[in-house]
């Protein structure tokens, strides 16, 4: 019976001052999008399961809800209102072209990824604006976003603002097919540009490699973060028209915001893209400090009401409630306000960063010191924080907001898979992921048995064999000396990291695949890369610039 007393994970109750300040919430913006002439629509909890169908760009199957009705029938619980809500438009308003306003509220659901902290459920608000497709549409919204949000909180928000069509524009007067435009629009939703850059390398269009230049011209995508500036630097970079009427359209909508008083909450990065292919324009999110991601999102989708038949322009927003309460309930760190902080992996991964650090002027003396007991050092006067932790667990401080900024290896990044963004490189740490084992194990892997694997990285040794080698394996997990494993009998090989391969040789084992490379990487925390964009852009180009440096240094040849 003690297991009843729990929920399951990703629920909670919400009860006392915390579902009051809920409440108060809910009404405060519902009374708002009312004002603002936005009429009340509520649509199922569950529906059909092609209406989520990630054909139409919505949700990914397996991230779904679904189940069977007596009917037969599979059905889920939304996970999105968006489709519903064009659903419902398409068959009541089939007829009615004027400009529909409708608001909405209620919880949704999903499995996407390991939870650590993140809800399944989520009570959500929003509004459509169905039927214009005017620039002042857009600002109409977007206002309304900021001010709603506004209205709950005198915390600081900022709503981060970009254009679809500016990074298709790139992919198309470059000439890169649909599939691998969706490969690079996936790495940069991450921010994950060295991933984005490798690709670029390696890509073969019509029989010949994209040309550098081209490729230095759409990795520029990644400093265009920040003020109305960042519009004329992107128009520098692009020719087509497509990416031209993108800024055009940003352009304009922030004159007309800026002339509201509401210019200094809008900020532009024009690398933010959406997992969901139903935006066809704008898309913006806006983001509060205390919480780890943004509090509400939205954008155009021309395209999506077609396809339930009928053929209107539309623009939304949803706001994250739960997301939203959390930030207002954060308590406020006075100490921590304007300043950086940096999580960095014990050991020689944090040895390094801070000799990199050095050299381009941040520098903690404390954190230096062998025999000093303290857990979080400070720099005053550059307004730098640093903590160590282990390895594991400095993604998860990045992603909550903890920290700011994280260096750790990249084995750890894809082991743990937390929402930060993948910046840069830092080309120090470098080892291999590579799968072990007696050299007559290489039969076991060639003829795709099935074989016991020991490994301290489940998730990267089970993604290897299930979908690079669709090999079937019982997946061991260890903590200690993996290499242990096979002189025992209880595998056949291991999946671990390999520097010198001198352990391996020693205990009559060798690498048998190579997974991948790795090396020490630095992430930063979504909210973190829009409130501190410059400092962080500053500290990124720096690095960038030491690692040129650096690099042509090795390459100079030798005198006499």
């Amino acid at each position: 019976m003690k297991n009843l007393l729990h929920t399951p994970e990703g629920v909670r109750d919400i009860y006392n001052g915390e579902y009051s300040e809920k409440l108060r919430i809910e009404d405060t913006i519902g009374s708002f999008f009312e004002k603002a002439g936005y009429k009340g629509i509520q649509t199922p909890t569950f529906e059909y399961f092609d209406l989520f169908d990630s054909a139409l760009g919505v949700t990914p199957g397996r991230d779904l809800y679904r189940f069977t009705d007596r009917d037969g029938q599979t059905v889920v619980l939304r996970s999105d209102f968006t489709p519903s809500i064009a659903r419902c438009v398409a068959k009541y308003f089939t007829e009615d072209e004027s400009t529909l306003r409708l608001t909405y509220k209620g919880n949704t659901f999903s499995q996407t990824g390991p939870l650590q902290g993140k809800l399944r459920e989520t009570t959500q608000m929003g509004v459509d604006m169905i039927g214009d497709g005017s620039v002042e549409a857009d600002v109409e919204v977007i206002k309304l976003a900021i001010e709603a949000i506004s209205s709950v909180s005198d915390k600081k928000t900022v709503l981060i603002l970009s254009h679809i069509d500016f990074f298709k524009g790139i992919c198309e007067e470059f000439g890169l097919p649909k599939e691998a435009e969706e490969i690079l629009r996936d790495h940069i939703i991450k921010k994950n540009f060295v991933a984005a850059r490798q690709f670029l390398e390696n890509i073969i269009i019509n029989g010949f490699p994209l040309k550098r230049d081209r490729i230095e011209r759409l990795m520029q995508i990644e400093k265009l973060i920040g003020g109305e500036l960042v519009l004329d630097d992107a128009k520098s970079l692009i020719y087509n028209k497509t990416s031209l009427r993108a800024i055009d359209r940003l352009r304009r909508i922030y004159e007309a915001l800026e002339a509201e008083g509401l210019g200094d909450k809008v900020f532009f990065d024009l690398s933010m893209l959406s997992k969901l292919n139903y935006y066809t324009g704008i898309v913006f999110k806006a983001y509060m400090p205390g919480v780890g991601d943004c509090v509400a999102t939205g954008g155009r989708y021309d395209r999506l009401l077609s396809e339930f038949g009928k053929d209107a322009p539309a623009i939304g927003f949803v706001v994250v409630i739960d997301d939203l309460l959390q930030a207002v309930r954060a308590v406020e760190d006075k100490e921590k306000e304007g300043y950086l902080t940096f999580a960095l992996a014990k050991g020689r991964l944090a040895n390094r960063t801070l000799e990199m650090l050095e050299k381009i002027g941040i520098t903690c003396d404390e954190v230096k010191d062998k025999d000093t007991r303290k857990l979080i050092f400070v720099n005053d006067k550059l307004k730098i924080r640093f903590f160590l932790a282990k390895g594991p667990d400095v993604p998860t401080y990045v992603e909550s907001g903890v920290a700011d900024i994280g260096v750790v290896g990249k084995d750890t990044i894809i082991e743990e898979n937390k929402n930060v963004y993948e910046v840069m490189d830092l080309g120090f740490g470098k080892c291999k992921m590579c799968v072990c084992g007696p050299a007559s194990a290489k039969e076991l892997l060639m003829h795709h048995e099935k074989i016991r694997v020991c490994t301290k990285y489940p998730t990267i040794a089970r993604d290897y064999f299930h979908n690079t080698k669709h090999q079937t394996v019982e997946l061991i997990k260890l903590n200690g000396s993996v290499e242990l494993g096979p002189l025992v009998g209880l595998c056949d090989v291991i999946v671990d990291i390999v520097e010198t391969g001198s352990t391996l040789k020693e205990n009559g084992l060798e690498i048998l695949e190579v997974i991948r490379p790795l090396s020490a990487r630095m992430i930063v925390n979504q909210v973190s890369m829009h409130f501190n964009a410059l400092k962080i852009r500053n500290i990124i180009d720096k690095l960038k610039e030491l690692e040129l440096n650096e690099n042509s240094k090795t390459r100079q040849p030798l005198q006499g």
